[in-house]
This record gives structure tokens, C-alpha cells and sequence, in this order.
């Protein structure tokens, strides 16, 4: 892999612990972690990647993803340098997949931009909430975002439409295989005023209701019928353990990481809450998080 080291644009780490890379705090090691900082980079480490046969997937700021304990032998690709810009196009902005949502809403806020204030307090990267349709208060991803420039298999950049992203409730039509490199959101002019009220709106309603510790967030998609976070609690789970991992007793649908928790007992406590769910409601959970092994 020294080859890979030698890349412009790309910085490569043997070993590297990925509980340095989720919001959960837990993961074992990735073999061959890299940072890679611009389209060119990107280019050549998957056509690398490729010739070697080699799986690779590409990680945000590691939100929504539980790692496995043993760690993982495919690479990981994490994006950044270019890929965490920002431009105005005089009707919307275009982001990197790297940018985190935070300095987004930030960003649309100064440029008196409206329409991303439900985003303000979720953590996590622009890519990441494209493809899972990261969204709250009625609204996500697919509300604001116009088209995507994505990398396909065959190593070729291409621009999709919205339709062609195919946006599902927490999903969307955009596989693994494409990495999603830049967006352009559709954005509507807002007082400056009216941003920064929803923008406070929006973190004091997650202060007051969602925990603080270690967690992926969301760890189930919520049912048509009842919140996920509802049904695991009339199931009096809130508060219930496997060794570090715990149901929050904020928000039943966090399962938070007390310190030490480890994958095994996160996993082992999720299985926990979809058998005790399915047998009091007749409804089965599906994880929002994804396992990454």
C-alpha cells in the first residue's frame, strides 16, 4: 500500500482505530484508512483500489454507522480538503459531500438562505445526509437538494437530477458503488432574522430531547404507524443495558455509548428492543445505523 502514500492528495494510515471516526466512539481497526482531498486523488485511489480488487467504502464524519469490534478489512475513504468547500451560485449553494451540516446551515444563514434551519444540530456531512435522507421536523434532504455529482463504477463523473437520486424516507436510490462528491441545494431567500429564530428553534428542541453522549443517533427508521423511539419506550425499555451500551432514558431511540461500550453490546441491546418490540406491537424495527463489518 506504500503506493497509495505517495498519491498527491492523499493521506494514508495502516491500522487506523475507526472509533477515532464514528460519533459512537467504538469500531475496531481499518486496515488501510485514507484522506483524500480532491477529484484527482479520488480518481486514482479507486482506480488503484480496483485493479487490486479491493472493496472500499466511503465514511463522512462517521455518523449513523456502528463498526465492527474486529475492525474492518476493506478500505476506508473518508473525503475532505476540496470535498469541504462551499460556493455561492447566486440561487443556491454548492457543497462538497464533505461539508458537515452545521457549517452549512451557517453558510445559508449568511447568505440569507432559507430552507436548510431543520438541519441546524444534526451532526454528520452533506454525502451522509444525501444518501440516508437525513432530515427532521417534516422535512429532508430531498426538499433542498437539486442534483448531485457523483463518482460511478467505471471511475466517470456524473451529474444526477433529483429524480434520478430516487429519495426514499431515510434512503435514497444512490448505491455504495457511487460516491457522491458535490451538491447543488435549491434555496429559497429568508430574512436573516427569521434564519437564526428556526435555527435556535431547532437546537433547543435536540438540547431538550436528545442525549448528549456518545451515540449514531437515530438508531431505528421510525415505523409509518408509531416513532420508533415511542414504541421501544410503552415497551419500558428506556434505560436498559448491555454492559457500556444503554437505551437513553432522553430519547428511547438513541442507544448511547456510557464510555466503554463495544459493538457486540451495542448490537446485542439493539436485538434486544426489535424482539421485545415485535412481540408487544407486531411491528419490526429496522436499524437506521449501518453496520459496517
Amino acid at each position: 500500500m506504500n503506493r497509495l502514500s505517495s498519491i498527491a492528495g492523499v493521506e494514508y494510515f495502516r491500522d487506523e482505530p475507526m472509533a477515532r471516526h464514528t460519533s459512537l466512539r467504538i469500531g475496531g481497526k481499518a486496515r488501510h484508512f485514507l484522506k483524500v482531498h480532491s477529484c484527482r486523488a479520488l480518481k486514482t485511489v479507486v482506480e488503484y483500489l480496483k485493479c487490486r480488487r479491493m472493496r472500499y467504502f466511503v465514511i463522512g464524519a462517521g455518523t449513523n454507522l456502528l463498526v465492527s469490534d474486529r475492525g474492518i478489512r476493506q478500505a476506508v475513504i473518508q473525503l475532505c480538503g476540496g470535498f469541504a468547500k462551499m460556493s455561492d451560485d447566486g440561487s443556491g449553494l454548492i457543497c462538497g459531500s464533505a461539508v458537515r451540516m452545521n457549517r452549512l446551515v451557517e453558510k445559508a444563514a449568511l447568505h440569507g438562505y432559507g430552507g436548510v434551519e431543520f438541519l441546524a444540530g444534526i451532526p454528520g456531512t452533506i454525502g451522509g445526509g444525501i444518501k440516508g435522507n437525513a432530515g427532521a421536523f417534516g422535512r429532508s434532504f430531498a426538499d433542498i437538494v437539486d442534483s448531485v455529482s457523483v463518482l460511478t463504477p467505471a471511475n466517470k463523473i456524473r451529474v444526477l437530477n433529483h429524480e434520478q437520486i430516487g429519495f426514499r424516507y431515510r434512503g435514497s436510490g444512490i448505491p455504495d458503488s457511487k460516491i457522491i462528491l458535490f451538491a447543488r441545494l435549491r434555496l429559497l431567500p429568508k430574512t436573516r432574522r427569521s434564519i437564526r429564530m428556526d435555527i435556535a428553534r431547532s437546537i433547543a428542541y435536540r438540547k431538550e430531547r436528545q442525549p448528549r453522549q456518545w451515540s449514531a443517533g437515530s438508531f431505528f427508521k421510525n415505523p409509518k404507524r408509531c416513532p420508533a423511539g415511542k414504541l421501544i419506550d410503552v415497551c419500558g425499555l428506556k434505560g436498559r443495558r448491555v454492559g457500556d451500551a444503554q437505551i437513553s432514558n432522553k430519547h428511547a431511540n438513541f442507544i448511547i455509548n456510557r464510555g466503554h461500550a463495544t459493538a457486540k453490546e451495542v448490537m446485542a441491546l439493539a436485538a434486544i428492543v426489535e424482539r421485545k418490540v415485535l412481540r408487544k406491537t407486531g411491528i419490526r424495527l429496522q436499524k437506521e445505523v449501518r453496520i459496517l463489518k
